[in-house]
């Protein structure tokens, strides 16, 4: 009934507003979104679906190709000092805040004074950034402690959403501040309409910076709570946009082969998905390395891949992604043994109390299922396992209090590792209060040693070295559990064109997407 609600409202609408250029402008897109973001403020939440919504409404600095190499949104320009501590970039100029206010320099140094503490992405390289500052209305200078040869993927829009200073600076408050019920950013979309638990609708931002952008008049993200419902929707038309990380994947290749229906593997180039189990390196029997590598030994990540996730995944090898920069095909697999996994077990001081797995089950039946085997898989080791299921919130907050035993999640590696990898496991990182950076409570001298030269090596070649070095060490100490890297096919109606368009696919801004009537 709210998939039809929607589809006459938004019907009726267009029959009013469709241009007779809809080629050019593109009309009206429906993307399904899953789960419904709690804001539409960047950086407010750490949810995919969260940067799939705001990412159309703010911007920025940098975007990235399919190589991963960065592409300038408003940066301009970017050079590099010849010591390797200076970071300077040009914006772009001529840039409006919806509200109609320039964008500068300023608005860059406010983002992130603010997302250096509100943004875990950004706070772990924060700590080696001495200070920014405003060198010019549209020039912005990051200082450095050491070398960041990463920082264009540190300053993404995931970790650094560029935000207006005129509303968060000058100490403005970040989360209670009273303009977040409107959002203002320098995206080609702005909020219009937000109905609870039905849809989000954007309307174009005529004062957009790209000549002629965007293409679409409207763009509706649909709330449908079940994957089932979001089938039906893609299926029936009610929708023209879905990813299969909002489907159940057994869904994904039937509806691919449905009537004007296209589906593309890019756009996870930069984030590269990859699924594992958190362990509390903190508590026995976790504190130990073998009782660990047990653990890994334990997972059938064949069966993982072709049964759990229905052939879109491929089995991870250690922390860092084969779609990530620095991957080190010779990295310790852990290939399926159970008989390897219950010698270490009994090598342990494991004393058979029970040892509760937190599934992430909000993120559909695939991480249910995924779940009830992973407690069967240990059973059959000879670790007495069980489901500890609970809400998204209760579950972030256990994994943020460090009070759990084992948890599922997956994160992003946003292109380099010295971004979406060494946060998960340098021993500064090893505290409570985040559900996404080193929830394991991993320390270990020589990866630190490793992890912070190569996040800091200017030389290519040095740095592969070094992150090799440092992906060994870490995939034998197993603090974590690999299981999957995801792919996570978009699927699309044939007339929507243009829809990926980099490495961050859905998180893209949108403003060069349009219909084809």
């Amino acid at each position: 009934m709210r998939i039809m609600n929607f589809v006459a409202a938004v019907g009726a609408a267009l029959a009013l507003s469709l241009p007779a250029f809809a080629q050019e402008r593109g009309g009206t897109l429906k993307v399904a979104l899953h789960p419904e973001p709690p804001s539409a403020v960047a950086g407010m939440s750490g949810l995919g679906a969260a940067e799939i919504l705001y990412s159309k409404i703010y911007e920025g600095l940098f975007t990235y190709e399919g190589t991963l190499e960065p592409r300038g949104i408003l940066a301009e320009s970017w050079a590099v000092s010849d010591d390797h501590l200076k970071f300077t970039v040009q914006l772009k100029q001529g840039v409006k805040w919806h509200d109609g206010e320039d964008f500068d320099a300023e608005d860059v140094v406010t983002s992130f004074n603010v997302f250096a503490t509100e943004n875990p992405n950004l706070a772990v390289i924060a700590a080696q950034i001495d200070s920014v500052e405003a060198t010019g209305p549209h020039e912005v200078v990051f200082n450095l402690k050491k070398p960041m040869p990463a920082l264009p993927y540190g300053l993404a829009l995931g970790s650094m959403a560029v935000i207006p200073d005129h509303i968060y600076g000058d100490g403005a408050s970040f989360r209670e501040n009273p303009m977040n019920d409107q959002p203002v950013g320098t995206g080609p979309f702005k909020l219009a309409e937000w109905e609870k638990g039905n849809f989000i609708k954007l309307e174009r931002n005529d004062s957009y910076h790209v000549d002629g952008q965007p293409y679409l008049d409207n763009l509706y993200f649909v709330i449908i709570p079940d994957s089932q419902g979001r089938a039906v929707a893609f299926e029936q038309g009610a929708i023209d946009v879905v990813s299969a990380s909002n489907l159940e994947l057994f869904d994904v290749d039937r509806l691919s082969q449905t009537d004007d229906a296209e589906i593309t593997n890019a756009g996870w180039e930069f984030f590269s998905p990859h699924a594992f189990m958190w362990l509390n390196n903190d508590e026995a029997p976790f504190d130990e390395q073998g009782f660990r590598q047990a653990l890994n030994y334990a997972m059938d990540k064949e069966f993982i891949r072709n049964v759990v996730f229905s052939g879109h995944a491929k089995p991870a090898k250690g922390p860092i992604g084969s779609r990530t920069r620095f991957f080190d095909e010779a990295t310790e697999a852990y290939a399926y043994d159970p008989e390897k996994a219950k010698e270490l077990v009994a090598a342990s001081s494991y004393d058979g109390r029970e040892l509760k797995l937190v599934p992430a089950s909000f993120l559909g039946s695939s991480w249910s299922r995924l779940a009830e085997y992973q407690v069967q898989a240990l059973r059959d080791v000879g670790i007495n396992a069980a489901l500890d299921s609970m809400d998204v919130g209760s579950f972030l907050k256990k994994l943020s209090e460090r009070d759990y035993d084992m948890g599922q999640m997956y994160l992003y590696q946003r292109g380099d590792p010295a971004i979406g990898v060494s946060r998960n496991f340098l021993s500064s990182t090893a505290k409570p209060g985040s559900p996404w950076n080193n929830v394991a409570m991993y320390q270990d001298a020589e990866a630190d040693k490793l992890l912070t030269a190569a996040d800091a090596e200017t030389d290519e070649a040095k740095r592969a070295e070094l992150y090799s070095q440092a992906q060994r060490r870490i995939a034998e100490q197993a603090p974590v559990v690999w299981l999957a890297e995801l792919d996570f096919p978009t699927l699309y109606k044939s007339k929507v064109k243009d829809l990926i368009s980099d490495a961050t696919g859905l998180s893209s801004n949108f403003a060069g997407v349009w219909i084809e009537e």
